[in-house]
């Protein structure tokens, strides 16, 4: 999958990402879950162009994270930050489910 964006925005889903990891700290996950929640993570993290670029899987998990208000800073930043990657998010969803 991937997602136009600017690195700011990008900076601030990894932020969430990380929020999120931290706060599932006592779940257990299957190692592949494991990785794909890090190469979400890092992905969003290392952003320093206009696109990100992560695998089906790891794409997958975004709807976590957008749907856990505690892991945001703010809820305008969570609103923000959906507004401007989930639409993409859901074309690619739509487009890569069949």
């Amino acid at each position: 999958m991937q997602f136009q964006t600017n690195p700011a925005i990008a900076h601030l889903f990894a932020d969430a990402t990380a929020a999120f990891m931290r706060g599932k700290a006592d779940t257990v996950w299957l190692a592949e879950q494991s990785e794909q929640w890090s190469e979400l993570w890092i992905a969003f993290r290392d952003a320093d162009t206009a696109s990100v670029t992560v695998s089906y899987e790891a794409g997958r998990l975004m709807t976590w994270v957008w749907g856990a208000p505690w892991a945001w800073r703010d809820e305008p930043t969570r609103q923000w930050i959906k507004a401007e990657l989930r639409p993409q998010w859901l074309r690619q969803m739509k487009s890569l489910s069949h």
